[in-house]
């Protein structure tokens, strides 16, 4: 969205809906893709005024806190990234519950390294 902020600038929104994993992680990359984007322009100096300047990320959550359901999470199986020398078969199987979704994930996406690198 576009909202005027009250000296008459014109601001941009990424509005992420879901406070927990999934939305904080969605939040940090569009972040992330926003500074790089910024980067990229004052690389090649354009002159012109980005788009994306003074652009915020706000997460929509509607309980009272944020990445509740991690925080109680557990068991062993919340953290399935501890040890990326292991391989890809042996983490997946300490994650009986995701382990469909992790392997299309770990294998067509994001790899485990990739996944250590971005935490």
């Amino acid at each position: 969205s576009i909202l005027s902020n009250l000296d008459g600038h014109r601001r941009r929104r990424i509005g992420i809906i879901g406070g927990g994993a999934s939305g904080m992680f969605a939040a940090t990359a569009a972040a992330d893709a926003v500074q790089r984007c910024l980067s990229q322009q004052q690389q090649s100096q354009q002159g012109e005024q980005s788009s994306l300047e003074g652009c915020d990320v706000v997460v929509f959550e509607g309980t009272s806190k944020t990445m509740a359901k991690v925080r109680i999470s557990g068991g062993g199986r919340c953290n399935v990234m501890h040890d990326k020398t292991k391989p890809l078969p042996q983490i997946l199987s300490s994650y009986p519950r995701g382990n469909k979704e992790l392997r299309g994930l770990y294998t067509k996406r994001f790899t485990p390294d990739d996944t250590y690198e971005w935490f």
